[in-house]
C-alpha cells in the first residue's frame, strides 16, 4: 500500500489537529466549497484511524461529494516525536457524486484490510497529495 509523501502528510496532519479531539468540522473558506474532516471508525484494535475529507454541494436537497477521500490514519508519534515521520496515511476510497464515480481500493474486515486494488490505491494517493496541496494553497489551514 501507498502511503501519502511527506509534505501531504504534514498538511493532512494540520487538518486532523483542527479537530481539537472533535469528531467532525466543517471548515468555511469562501468562495470554495466548504471541507468536512470527519472521523468515521478505526482499524487494527484502535491502533489506526479512518478518516474522511470531503468537499460537500447541496443539488435538489441532497449533499453531494465533489470529491470525497477517506484514509486510513496511523499515528507512530510518541511525545517526545512530534515530527511527522512516525506518521502514515493510506487513503483507500475515493468518490466524486456528479460523475458516479465511488471506488474503494482497500477493503477491510473486523477492522483489518482484507484486499488492496493496489494499481487503484495508488491513484487514490495521486490524487490525494495533489488535492491536499490545492487544500493548502487555498488556505483551509487557516480559515
Amino acid at each position: 500500500m501507498k502511503i501519502l509523501n511527506k509534505e501531504s502528510t504534514e498538511i493532512f496532519c494540520l487538518l486532523i489537529e483542527k479537530l481539537n479531539g472533535k469528531q467532525h468540522l466543517k471548515i468555511e473558506n469562501e468562495p470554495f466549497m466548504p471541507l468536512v474532516i470527519e472521523k468515521i471508525g478505526d482499524a487494527y484494535d484502535g491502533e489506526a484511524l479512518l478518516f474522511s475529507l470531503c468537499h460537500y454541494y447541496k443539488q435538489n436537497g441532497d449533499l453531494m461529494q465533489d470529491p470525497e477521500v477517506c484514509f486510513v490514519f496511523i499515528d507512530g508519534r510518541t511525545c517526545d516525536n512530534s515530527g511527522y515521520d512516525h506518521v502514515q496515511i493510506i487513503p483507500y476510497s475515493f468518490e466524486q457524486a456528479n460523475l458516479g464515480i465511488y471506488q474503494v481500493s482497500i477493503t477491510f474486515y473486523c477492522g483489518v484490510v482484507e484486499h488492496c486494488d493496489e494499481q487503484m490505491q495508488n491513484e487514490h494517493t495521486a490524487f490525494a497529495e495533489g488535492w491536499l496541496k490545492n487544500i493548502l494553497a487555498q488556505g483551509f489551514i487557516h480559515a
